[in-house]
């Protein structure tokens, strides 16, 4: 391939290929495999449990999912002291507001009553819908007909209620959610993955996304999610981030001690509920897989499952292409990488696939166990297939939404060259 060199490993000193525009990285030693991998202490609480939770756990469930027909979520001991735990973390976080009523209107002490102004202050600030906002930007539906009669299709298909607001956003990523006190539901599409999918596999995303609301599990109801979210919030708040000044180093020291216990506590208690809801949590991945594949086809479920680790490859040309402008149209340059993978790329993406330590997020199985319960519940025929006059109006939006998306790339891009 042209303008390939050779660079050598920073651990090992083995050869590597270096081809413009991919991961450079280490055959014998596997350095840089995974660009976006991070050392546990850097991870996030859902990431942290996720990776403790370990792989002999996940090859259990893998073994469940392999010899059952239909999942289901039976209401077993785990469920029922996820609700104990998600209802007295919400107690203890509402009764804030009235600690701070009580404290001020009856009693006796002027100090309490001074005082109730802070928990009052502290519920305010861990319940800011800021610290919850939604990623991406509304598409309405008038503007897009298209693509919401696609997801209104695929939910028809897999039986769920339609889709209430569908989100761009910027991210090699899709999800879905509920949202607010009406419980909105959304799904939310990255614009990034969608242009490297064809419409098959793109129909294969949204089927996926679109099962999490189909088949409610515990791990999506409002009950267990607010809680988790709380817990965050208590945890960023508690949690000592900086270092203090040598003046204050003898006040500071015990104080930053103390926030760490606390800290750590709250991380017990998040780590304990997200323990009674991980099996089911996982479960509802594989389902959503196997629905994916009945709605488009084990074979556009697969490849868009293995297109979804080609997100240092788009960053990459991004990245490239706001810096020395040789192209205007990014998507498109993506698109002919992924036609044109070179063999050093081809590896590094199917040895991902194939470490079982991999996931495409703290939340989803490791990747080749889900590929390995797709192929074991294989679909040939997919049970839905757009019409002709839809391709064609989908085709039309999603170029609108990459020329939207590509703008904001490139500037943020740009902006922080």
């Amino acid at each position: 391939m042209t303008n390939q060199t050779t660079e050598y490993c920073p651990e090992c000193g083995h050869k590597m290929e270096s081809v413009p525009g991919y991961v450079t990285w280490c055959e014998e030693c596997n350095w840089n495999i995974d660009p976006d991998w991070r050392p546990i202490s850097s991870l996030g609480l859902v990431e942290r449990l996720n990776y403790r939770m370990g792989v002999k756990k996940s090859q259990l469930l893998l073994e469940e999912n392999l010899h059952t027909d239909r999942i289901t979520y039976p209401l077993t001991w785990r469920k029922a002291l996820a609700y104990l735990l998600a209802g007295s973390i919400l107690a203890g976080t509402f009764s804030l507001p009235i600690i701070a009523v009580y404290w001020f209107f009856y009693s006796n002490s002027l100090l309490l009553t001074m005082l109730a102004i802070v928990p009052f202050l502290l519920f305010i600030g861990l319940m800011l819908p800021s610290r919850w906002r939604l990623s991406g930007q509304p598409l309405r539906r008038e503007e897009y007909p298209g693509l919401y009669r696609l997801a209104d299709d695929i939910a028809a298909a897999v039986q769920a209620p339609p889709i209430d607001e569908i989100r761009m956003t910027n991210s090699y990523n899709a999800y879905f959610t509920k949202f607010g006190r009406r419980r909105t539901k959304i799904i939310g599409i990255g614009v990034p993955l969608f242009s490297a999918l064809s419409l098959s596999e793109k129909i294969a995303i949204l089927a996926h996304e679109t099962a999490h609301h189909a088949h409610k599990d515990v791990t999506r109801s409002w009950f267990i999610v607010s809680a988790r979210r709380i817990m965050a919030s208590w945890y960023e708040f508690v949690y000592p981030y900086c270092e203090e000044g040598e003046v204050l180093r003898p006040i500071s020291t015990p104080m930053r001690y103390a926030q760490l216990q606390l800290a750590n506590l709250i991380f017990i208690l998040y780590y304990g509920l997200g323990i009674t809801v991980w099996d089911e949590s996982q479960r509802a991945e594989y389902l959503a897989d196997r629905v994916a594949g009945e709605i488009a086809g084990t074979d556009a479920a697969c490849s868009a499952l293995s297109k979804s680790h080609f997100a240092p490859v788009f960053w990459l040309t991004a990245e490239q292409i706001a810096r020395y402008r040789f192209n205007s149209d990014l998507f498109g340059e993506f698109r002919q990488k992924m036609e044109h993978v070179p063999t050093s790329e081809q590896k590094r993406i199917q040895r991902i696939r194939d470490s079982i330590t991999v996931q495409l997020d703290s939340t989803h199985p490791p990747t080749p166990y889900r590929l390995q319960s797709l192929q074991h519940h294989q679909v040939l025929t997919p049970r839905y297939v757009p019409d002709s006059n839809l391709k064609n109006q989908l085709e039309e939006e999603f170029a609108r939404l990459e020329e939207i998306s590509q703008r904001y790339l490139l500037n943020d891009i740009r902006a922080a060259l």
